[in-house]
């Protein structure tokens, strides 16, 4: 499968992981202020962060290399207010999300995720 085809679905994981986590997180919490909330973690420059600290720290040869095919390759698309580096990066970690999603790994997802959700929560403090 195509390495953006996989980040076109990882994108689409990767968000509802948020948001779910959020909703169970911070219950009370308004719609727009989840949406504010979620935008803060689904954005090309926090999960370039994750992924860098996925790569140092938990990913096997085999996902880095599903990430790094993803970041290499050049998009139509350009995010708004990131650098096409950290889109790339960004890209490459919706694309092992949507890896592991298609391959029915959702325990690989849910370890990923809360790895990346509480590396998002240390950043707050």
């Amino acid at each position: 499968m195509q390495p953006l085809s996989l980040a076109f679905v990882g994108d689409a994981v990767y968000s509802v992981y948020v948001r779910t986590h959020l909703l169970i997180e911070k219950p009370y919490l308004k719609p727009d202020a989840i949406h504010r909330e979620a935008n803060r973690l689904v954005n090309a420059g926090a999960q370039a962060e994750a992924l860098d600290h996925l790569r140092k720290n938990v990913l096997t040869e085999d996902e880095w290399d599903i990430a790094r095919k993803a970041r290499n390759k050049s998009s139509a698309t350009r995010a708004k207010n990131a650098s096409i580096k950290d889109y790339r990066n960004a890209s490459g970690l919706e694309a092992l999300i949507g890896h592991l999603h298609i391959s029915g790994n959702r325990n690989r997802i849910d370890e990923l995720m809360e790895i990346i959700l509480e590396t998002g929560r240390d950043n707050d403090e």
